[in-house]
């Protein structure tokens, strides 16, 4: 429920990041899993997870990201 998939709107990369507690993890799905390979410390990162949406604050600004479920493959 922390899986952010995030695609930069000047270039069309697409990354897929962990939010963890004051730190962000890069990496890459593997195996069903999110395997994290970088971690990137953000002092001042938080994370909650409601029902169906993650909340993430930095400082004075806050993001509310909707959770998409999953359908079966």
């Amino acid at each position: 429920m922390d899986l952010v998939s995030w695609t930069c709107p000047r270039c069309g990369n697409r990354d897929d990041l962990r939010v963890l507690p004051g730190e962000l993890g890069f990496g890459y799905p593997h195996r069903g899993r999110f395997d994290v390979h970088d971690r990137v410390r953000v002092p001042g990162l938080r994370r909650h997870r409601g029902d169906l949406r993650l909340d993430i604050s930095l400082d004075r600004s806050s993001w509310r990201v909707p959770t998409r479920v999953r359908q079966p493959a």
